[in-house]
């Protein structure tokens, strides 16, 4: 069965679209601030989140709020060690918190990861899908380097389809996008864009 024709059983995943990340005054990856400011992810998740929920489909919030002694998170990587440098997505701060075009709303889900780089990582959101009699995961959001083919690959591994509309989420950089949507995204996941996605809704 293709992806498209599970839209019915779908969730939209938003993933770390939180104002450290996304706001320049708070970022603490100003590379992947940037992107996806660039490619104005932000209206066009908003705009597939309006179509999930007039539809009754879910929408999943997937956040990442470190402790304030980020005790349990394992600093064995560049990423995660610079982030720990800037005492960044502490909760409580400003920048945990979902950027303000995209406020979830009663209806939604969020879903809070305090350590760990991929989004099915030690927190609820394998019983929620299973709960909500999700069979196709539609992911969007930061970042394309890293959590996008990560939540894929858990995704996949977990045996769910996966659709990206590749216009919702933002890396590092333009090439870097590029680089590994065609390299590992498309193999794997069913690429297309917002709009489309929201016709096919």
């Amino acid at each position: 069965m293709k992806a498209f024709d599970l839209l019915a059983q779908s969730a939209l995943l938003i993933n770390e679209c939180q104002r450290g990340l996304l706001e320049a005054e708070h970022s603490v990856l100003p590379a992947i601030t940037q992107h996806a400011r660039q490619r104005q992810i932000v209206p066009k998740i908003a705009a597939l989140a309006a179509a999930f929920r007039e539809r009754g489909l879910p929408v999943i919030y997937i956040n990442v709020e470190h402790r304030a002694d980020f005790a349990g998170v394992s600093i064995n990587n560049p990423a995660v060690a610079y982030i720990r440098q800037k005492n960044g997505l502490v909760e409580g701060s400003p920048q945990v918190d979902v950027v303000a075009d995209l406020a979830p709303q009663a209806s939604d889900h969020i879903v809070r990861r305090y350590s760990g780089m991929t989004a099915f990582y030690g927190n609820q959101l394998e019983s929620l899908l299973h709960n909500l009699n999700c069979k196709c995961l539609v992911l969007a959001g930061v970042s394309t380097n890293a959590a996008i083919p990560g939540m894929l690959l858990g995704g996949l591994d977990r045996g769910y389809q996966v659709i990206i509309p590749e216009d919702a989420i933002a890396g590092s950089s333009q090439e870097a996008h590029d680089a590994i949507l065609h390299h590992m995204l498309a193999p794997l996941a069913t690429i297309t864009n917002s709009t489309e996605l929201t016709h096919l809704l």
